[in-house]
């Protein structure tokens, strides 16, 4: 079955307003819609037996002519059942997969094999896209290539529900988490897949993609996230980056792939001079990873080794009674 909740909203800036860098310095109270939420939690969002379209929550003003178009931004997010596609979720996960390939071949300069007969080019595609929770964001003033408004940015949402269909999480092909899951009474939201558009990498697309998370960690009573985070290795030594953080607690996850020592070798930020590595700054770090460091997440003692993307995956745990002070608000 299949359930399709969309939001609309119409972003405005003013001519010299700031736009915040950091996530973390961002006023995020603005991020959780509590009328989005209530209207979720009013449907049994896994199971909804048909397609419902939430109203959009703000409408546009009119504005003076600008010379210059502003985005006009939309998050989607659309639960799916293996088989029970409609037409419009089919065409929602088609451009989330188009997304994806888009920014993963960019940075790993990874090929893919998956196949859409709508699709010219091979996609990433797997099948766990079909037990999970996608969420993409598009920028309605512009389209794709194929005349589909352009999605950008857009992750995958995996609650347990969804790995007993599967099987299993994600995570669980590259750690072994069966005692993490087993022993703790947490409800976990995996977050996957996680890309964003080369031209739209700022503030507000991050917070258009975090605002969907919330509702949908809110909609399942989630409390705990979960997730892999892939770093390129040639940004530098995955492995030395992870000893180094000493604010973090080490899970004793035992890893299916360890890093081969001639990618470990192969370039060291241990070895330059005046580098923090205990500053996630100071490492080229995917921002969600950067972001849950600083939220005060527990990392895999081990980094796993991706062969498809030929790169270091972080495990990231993060209960919610573990997030630090000054970050609780991201989860109210």
């Amino acid at each position: 079955m299949t359930d399709f909740v969309e939001q609309t909203n119409f972003v405005a800036q003013n001519n010299g307003a700031k736009l915040y860098e950091d996530i973390a310095t961002y006023p995020v109270d603005s991020l959780f819609n509590t009328q989005l939420i209530a209207q979720l939690l009013a449907h049994n969002f896994a199971d909804m037996a048909v397609v419902e379209t939430l109203a959009p929550l703000v409408k546009p003003t009119i504005s003076r002519p600008s010379t210059r178009q502003r985005p006009l931004f939309k998050s989607v997010m659309v639960n799916v059942s293996e088989n029970k596609f409609s037409p419009q979720t089919e065409q929602h996960l088609l451009n989330a997969q188009r997304l994806r390939t888009l920014t993963f071949t960019q940075a790993f300069s990874v090929s893919f094999a998956g196949f859409h007969p709508s699709s010219e080019q091979p996609l990433d595609r797997d099948d766990f896209d079909n037990y999970c929770t996608h969420v993409v964001v598009y920028d309605e003033t512009k389209q794709d290539s194929f005349g589909q408004p352009l999605a950008v940015a857009t992750t995958r949402l995996f609650d347990k529900n969804g790995a007993i269909k599967a099987g299993h999480f994600y995570s669980e092909h590259e750690f072994r988490l069966g005692r993490l899951l087993d022993d703790y009474p947490y409800n976990v939201l995996e977050i996957g897949r996680t890309c964003v558009h080369p031209d739209y990498r700022g503030i507000t697309t991050i917070n258009h993609l975090w605002e969907s998370i919330a509702a949908v960690a809110k909609a399942y009573n989630v409390n705990a996230f979960m997730g892999c985070a892939s770093v390129p290795i040639e940004e530098g030594n995955v492995q030395n980056w992870l000893n180094h953080q000493l604010d973090s607690t080490k899970l004793d996850i035992k890893v299916t792939r360890k890093l081969p020592e001639d990618k470990l070798s192969a370039f060291d930020l241990a070895q330059v001079a005046d580098v923090d590595l205990a500053n996630p700054q100071n490492f080229a770090l995917p921002a969600l990873l950067k972001m849950y460091v600083k939220m005060g997440c527990s990392l895999g003692a081990a980094a796993c080794y991706d062969p498809e993307f030929d790169c270091a995956d972080v495990f990231v745990w993060l209960p919610f009674e573990q997030v630090k002070p000054r970050y609780q608000h991201y989860l109210h």
